[in-house]
């Protein structure tokens, strides 16, 4: 049952708060209101921070590696405790020179191969995590970067809830292989992963007494004894950095571009704001608490198009009561994004994309990076990275790549519909997406002109002097 955001929004008119179905022999309680998600699953994360067993992606694909389908457990403990010291606020400033190189190729790329939008932003977002992950800079048409590019694409395939009778009918892994062609196919698509991620891990092992290499897998090796984790776990969460990152940049940038033509007069105050604060020089990091019109425009991009919008599903490892619900244990609860993201109590006229919502918030909270990734409580941010225990790891690294991707953008370029034979405007439809896990827009022609000669040489000479 892969979601569609359309299904979502249903849901979130429909059925409510919360409602509750069956899925094969599973209960499934839908939450469709952020303070009802917050209850249940950061507030009492201590019942509620499980995952429902995997069968097809976890148990035979991962073999029970992967963090984002591991049940709570000392498992989980260890692997969250590695993605906590590699990726929490203060660690992820060493990664800023990566985020600013791949920016400025990004707006380079743009400038000088303006024809394919859509694969400048892919190829930005893959590069600049694999170069996070594994500490290299991939050259175009690398053949591990688009290995593990294809890896992760067929991951995310595996994971929405019901996308494998199995998971829903777990009694059918007592089969016999000749009756389970599905776990044939899930063993090789481990089999292809396991030697991918330990080549490349092990590929940094190799450099680090070499060279000093700053990136995730390296800090990893020479954390691994302290976080007890096996080469084959430190393989694996260097993999799972990958997945994570690379789809959540790529989609939000590929949103943000959609947005900005179907609401043109949301970018005008980014660039006003951008000429006054830094003119005709490369906006940075350290210009981020001058440009709050800028942090706005991004928690509002993550609020109306979350790349995850039904959620990863959570589930209950002991009886509770909630509002007058009696919930057993083994309950799976799905946290509807896309319809607490849409609450018109919460974020009134939700479908328009509006940065100036968030202006409203308290101006001191947009000086620091925590507020891009921060929850939805009070229409202050969103849940985009999910709930208590559970939530992304890498949500500040991820949150952080955005915004300066999408400021750059707005710095760089007026971004513009193409038209039509008749002259009018062909604009983006949001319905009109891929459906599973994550979300990606269906292709669409814009236009990216250059605001200036000016910033165009500025975006020149920086690239041919740093890159």
């Amino acid at each position: 049952m892969p979601f569609h955001r359309s299904i979502l929004g249903s849901v979130l008119l429909l059925a409510g708060p919360i409602f509750r179905l069956t899925l094969g022999n599973k209960d499934v309680v839908v939450l469709n209101r952020g303070a009802k998600a917050d209850e249940l699953l950061s507030k009492r994360s201590a019942i509620y921070s499980s995952r429902p067993e995997s069968i097809f992606a976890g148990k035979y694909e991962s073999q029970g590696r992967r963090l984002v389908l591991l049940p709570y457990g000392a498992g989980l403990k260890r692997q969250r405790a590695a993605f906590h010291q590699m990726l929490q606020t203060r660690a992820v400033g060493a990664y800023e020179h990566y985020q600013d190189a791949g920016s400025l190729k990004l707006l380079y790329e743009l400038w000088t191969r303006p024809d394919d939008v859509f694969l400048n932003v892919h190829c930005f977002a893959a590069s600049l995590v694999f170069r996070l992950t594994y500490g290299r800079a991939p050259e175009e048409g690398d053949k591990d970067l688009k290995e593990v590019v294809e890896v992760n694409d067929n991951f995310v395939l595996q994971v929405p809830t019901g996308a494998h009778l199995v998971d829903a009918l777990p009694i059918l892994d007592w089969l016999p292989d000749w009756m389970s062609p599905w776990r044939a196919k899930a063993l090789r698509m481990h089999e292809r992963e396991m030697k991918l991620y330990q080549r490349l891990a092990g590929e940094v092992k190799g450099r680090l007494d070499a060279e000093d290499s700053e990136c995730f897998a390296a800090r990893l090796w020479e954390q691994q004894q302290k976080l007890e984790l096996d080469d084959m776990s430190v393989a694996y969460l260097g993999g799972t950095a990958f997945e994570a990152g690379t789809g959540t940049t790529s989609d939000s940038i590929l949103w943000f571009l959609a947005a900005v033509l179907l609401n043109p007069a949301s970018i005008k105050p980014a660039q006003a704001e951008l000429d006054i604060v830094v003119g005709d020089h490369l906006p940075t990091f350290g210009d981020f608490e001058a440009l709050s019109y800028c942090t706005c425009m991004t928690k509002e991009l993550l609020r109306w198009a979350p790349v995850v919008p039904g959620g990863i599903a959570h589930v209950l490892e002991k009886d509770d009561d909630f509002e007058g619900y009696s919930l057993k244990k083994d309950t799976i609860l799905l946290p509807n994004i896309w319809g607490m993201h849409h609450d018109e109590e919460l974020f009134p006229n939700a479908e328009k994309f509006d940065p100036t919502r968030f202006m409203r918030t308290d101006p001191q909270s947009l000086k620091t990076f925590d507020t891009l990734s921060e929850g939805g409580g009070g229409g202050c941010g969103h849940w985009a990275f999910g709930f208590g225990r559970r939530i992304c790891p890498g949500r500040h690294l991820a949150a952080k790549s955005v915004w300066l991707a999408i400021t750059r953008i707005a710095w760089a370029f007026d971004i513009l519909p193409v038209l039509d034979t008749q002259g009018n405007p062909i604009l983006p439809d949001r319905g009109k997406c891929t459906s599973g896990l994550s979300v990606t827009p269906e292709r669409f022609p814009v236009k990216l002109v250059p605001r200036s000669p000016a910033r165009v040489d500025t975006v020149r000479r920086l690239y041919e002097d740093t890159c």
